[in-house]
């Protein structure tokens, strides 16, 4: 049992710090959210209606 509690234990962590770093960047790069949920998130390739 106590075998799987460091991989786990890494697990989360890791978890939590691509959490953590995803929020930091919504606040450094906010055009970063909005390239996401346009075009299915080709990241702006495919033509807009402007």
């Amino acid at each position: 049992m106590t075998t799987y509690l460091i991989p786990l234990l890494f697990f989360i962590a890791l978890c939590a710090s691509w959490a953590v770093f995803q929020l930091w960047l919504a606040k450094t790069d906010p055009e970063a959210a909005e390239r996401g949920n346009r075009c299915g998130g080709c990241n702006g390739q495919c033509q807009e209606d402007n």
